[in-house]
């Protein structure tokens, strides 16, 4: 699954995929501070709605905002 987010430097980076880490231990994470959206990637999950919104709540609790950005044509 895919999240846009409004992290900008490798300090937010770091939280936000420790955050992750901490509440979804069995996934695994990505963050693209290059890429304009700052995507934010969980890897081998198929899109999923309900999942979708837990991740954006982990990610409030951090501080910042993330958006799922669902895949079409998958």
């Amino acid at each position: 699954m895919i999240f846009k987010t409004n992290a900008e430097c490798e300090h937010c980076k770091t939280t936000l995929l420790n955050h992750l880490q901490s509440k979804f231990p069995n996934e695994n994470w990505s963050l693209n501070l290059e890429n304009s959206d700052k995507v934010l990637e969980m890897h081998g999950v198929p899109d999923d709605e309900a999942r979708a919104r837990e991740v954006e709540n982990a990610i409030a609790e951090t501080g910042f905002k993330g958006t799922w950005m669902p895949q079409t044509g998958y």
